[in-house]
């Protein structure tokens, strides 16, 4: 007897990329090069893109690079002080201009034939202009090509190809609200960065690291078990009432919030552990927790924070839930469908005491990073993933997202959970939601429909 697969296997795509109403989703979209050259122009250039804190371009004169998707620019603060941003290009003959990840420089000059570029982008200066030129070159149209929309919001420098899109709080939506609350209060000084851009390359589609954040909780028990075994979170993470004092947040468009808690847990164990680093740190922390109260007035749910969160298309966030652990922004940048690059800044609160922002700078790289004991189990599932995704028949497959696809809104115990008068859809620990309307945006804005 010969077993012949039915037509009707749920497991195949049926012709669907993105099936919203099954929760599923084609693995052809992380492998295709047509998909992927078709969301660099269709989401990265449409879409507010996370370019470096402000803290990198901190004097006149300082730049730094950075990426837009797959486009190299560079951050600029001019001789006026104002930042800019501009395609890494020489509009002569497109040699990179700036080969630095940062520095500082009233001008940069084209190694190839040596147009030089101002900190306004404007062509300062051109080799035998007279001789090679005979005066006629119109400088003024052969300046470096600009990002036409740059907004610093909260310390973090944001920009958009798109001069139509709508403006970055917009954009964000209710994120700014827990950004406000939690981040870039002035009563800390808000947010800078610890020296450094940690950088490592990632076998993966993009958008593998990017859903992760988006709202998987369900692989932590068995992805960073190992992890968890050995940190003090772990032994919270494990038990069902650890996992069940944390929820889902999805916030429109397309953003999400992991692991959101409520209630004073979190500050209680930070306070026991500022014990052990001194009293301006114990102090810190109490100080941080009043100023929070503060703009928690009036909300009935006490925000704490959440362990992990998304951006769309590819911001990053982790361990914005404790004074005592910095804050992980990790950028993902696509380097093909098949590749990307992680580009990881820890930040903390500018007015925490220089103790407590060197214990961090010492402690920043063991969980999420190249070398810690998470971004490891990650990458490690993302290039398994690749190279069976890549094969043509794995290529006819669906990826499975309908987690919490019937319960949406509606799920168990939902009554009994803190968390009235937080903005955005929330859900339980064990989701999909957020993953599912993830790759509803990105088929909105790929104009794909069932």
């Amino acid at each position: 007897m010969i077993h012949e697969r039915s037509k009707a296997d749920p497991r195949f795509t049926q012709g669907k990329l993105i099936d919203h109403e099954q929760g599923l989703v084609s693995r052809q979209i992380f492998s295709d090069e047509e998909t992927h050259r078709r969301e660099l122009e269709r989401v990265f250039h449409r879409c507010w893109l996370f370019l470096g804190p402000e803290s990198v371009v901190a004097r006149p004169g300082d730049f730094a690079t950075s990426h837009m998707g797959e486009d190299p620019v560079i951050l600029w603060r001019d001789t006026r002080g104002t930042v800019r941003a501009f395609l890494n290009t020489c509009p002569h003959r497109g040699n990179m201009i700036c080969v630095y990840d940062r520095g500082r420089a009233p001008s940069l000059t084209c190694s190839y034939h040596g147009w030089t570029f101002d900190s306004e982008g404007k062509l300062a200066g051109v080799p035998f202009y007279d001789e090679a030129y005979y005066g006629e070159l119109d400088r003024e149209n052969w300046g470096l090509v600009e990002v036409p929309r740059l907004t610093n919001y909260g310390g973090l420098l944001w920009g958009c190809w798109d001069p139509d899109a709508p403006s970055l709080q917009e954009y964000l939506g209710d994120m700014c609200w827990y950004f406000d609350t939690l981040c870039f209060s002035d009563d800390l000084g808000g947010l800078e960065a610890l020296p450094g851009c940690q950088r490592y390359a990632i076998v993966g589609n993009w958008k593998f690291f990017c859903d992760n954040f988006a709202g998987d909780g369900y692989h932590v028990p068995t992805s960073h078990s190992s992890a968890w075994a050995v940190t003090p979170v772990g032994a919270a993470y494990r038990s069902k009432e650890g996992r069940g004092e944390r929820v889902m947040v999805h916030l429109a468009p397309a953003h999400g919030l992991g692991g959101l808690s409520t209630g004073n847990g979190i500050y209680e164990a930070d306070l026991t552990r500022a014990q052990e680093l001194g009293p301006e740190v114990v102090e810190y922390v109490e100080q941080r927790h009043r100023h929070l109260q503060e703009r928690l007035e009036g909300v009935p749910a006490k925000l704490a924070g959440w362990t992990w969160g998304q951006i769309f298309p590819n911001l990053n966030m982790q361990a914005f839930d404790s004074a005592l652990r910095p804050r992980i922004l990790a950028l993902c940048l696509p380097k093909g469908p098949h590749d990307s690059e992680i580009w990881q800044w820890n930040l903390v609160e500018r007015n925490a005491p220089q103790s407590l922002k060197a214990f961090l700078a010492r402690t920043a790289n063991r969980g999420q990073s190249g070398s810690g004991l998470i971004g490891v189990d990650d990458t490690e599932n993302f290039e398994r993933i690749t190279e069976v995704t890549r094969a043509p028949m794995s290529q006819k497959l669906s990826f499975h997202y309908a987690m919490s696809l019937g319960i949406e809104g509606n799920w168990p115990g939902q009554d009994d959970w803190d968390i009235e008068g937080l903005p955005g859809f929330m859900g339980p620990h064990f989701w999909e939601t957020g993953q599912r309307r993830f790759y509803r945006y990105w088929a909105d804005l790929m104009d794909i429909h069932d």
